[in-house]
């Protein structure tokens, strides 16, 4: 796809914005006591696309909600009936702005397990019909840590549409695929200036990248910690790491990669629906079987799964992490558990070279 670059300004970019909303289904941050959370919205006035990740839910529920009808079913003496579930409205045609790099990327780690074993159709559909416009953060919260892992924060192709705030005033608006390339063809840019190959302008988002990456706290070795955590499954440090969490599951379901559930039936009479739901590894029932065996029978085992999960197993089944280092987990904790402290010094407490 050939470098094209439009050119604008704060003032410039709120008419984009708008524009956007006034012809597509448009989704936002919008605030609510002070969080904000991804809404369908009529107005900018009414959201904040540059809302902080600090206080930003993750967009996952817009394609795996955290309750959705699956199917449902009629059961009476004459057998069992099953029927389609009422139309998707997560299906139409749509645009998110204000999704963070680290919750765009999140979308492509999930990719890989819905078009693994199993093809989850209603999470394609969703993807497919979605254009995701996206701006790069200015600095980094706490407790980011994104440019610490397996993927190119800079050169990320996860969005459609990249917006970066230039330190000249200047906003920068770049296609990252064709679908965002499309989508930026129509009238939504004729206010923006419109550059091809502009060294200028890769010169001034180079330099807004450097400033971002500078701005973190932490910072990790991926490399390291997937192998140190690779030798380490029965270190008694998961123990002590564990010893404060609660078993909430706020981590997972703030989490824009954990993508466990459950199934469950709601029925009256002979009348039901079944729901997929939000799960999480670290519920005490989540390994239980049938025969009443749970092979995770203990938080801490629990919680080892949590982590190697995050860095070892999906690492050794599609080749990248399945963290993408937003934070989120970490911010929504009640007893402040950073997964960043645990995987990059548990390693280093057993000793592993």
């Amino acid at each position: 796809m050939n470098t094209e670059i439009f050119v604008t300004d704060k003032a410039g970019l709120a008419t984009f914005y708008e524009a956007i909303i006034a012809k597509h289904e448009t989704y936002a941050p919008v605030e609510k006591f002070g969080k904000y959370e991804f809404k369908k919205v009529s107005a900018l006035s009414g959201c904040d696309p540059d809302a902080p990740i600090a206080t930003t839910m993750s967009a996952k529920p817009l394609f795996f909600p955290r309750s959705a009808k699956i199917m449902k079913y009629t059961a009476d003496a004459s057998g069992t009936k099953v029927s389609e579930t009422d139309e998707d409205p997560l299906s139409a045609q749509r645009v998110i702005l204000g999704m963070k790099h680290c919750d765009a990327r999140s979308l492509q780690v999930l990719d890989k397990v819905y078009n693994w074993d199993f093809i989850d159709t209603d999470y394609q559909k969703r993807r497919r019909n979605t254009v995701i416009i996206s701006a790069r953060c200015d600095k980094a919260d706490t407790h980011c840590f994104c440019t610490s892992l397996d993927y190119n924060v800079e050169r990320l192709d996860a969005m459609d549409v990249l917006i970066v705030n230039g330190a000249d005033g200047k906003v920068y608006i770049e296609p990252r695929t064709e679908k965002g390339k499309s989508f930026l063809e129509g009238d939504l840019t004729h206010h923006m200036t419109h550059v091809r190959d502009n060294e200028e302008a890769a010169k001034a988002m180079k330099k807004q990248y450097d400033a971002f990456a500078g701005s973190f706290r932490l910072n990790m070795d991926y490399k390291t910690v997937n192998e140190g955590l690779s030798k380490i499954f029965d270190s008694p440090q998961f123990e002590n790491v564990s010893d404060n969490c609660v078993g909430c599951n706020t981590c997972a379901f703030v989490c824009p990669t954990c993508h466990c559930f459950k199934i469950s039936d709601e029925k009256v009479k002979d009348t039901g629906v079944r729901y997929k739901s939000y799960d999480s590894c670290n519920n005490g029932y989540f390994t239980l079987m049938a025969g009443g065996h749970n092979p995770r029978p203990v938080k801490y085992r629990r919680w080892r799964q949590r982590a190697l999960h995050k860095f070892v197993y999906y690492k050794e089944r599609f080749g990248e992490n399945l963290c993408v280092g937003c934070g989120k987990c970490t911010r929504a904790c009640p007893v402040n558990i950073s997964i960043f402290e645990v995987v990059s010094t548990l390693p280093h407490i057993n000793n592993i070279q």
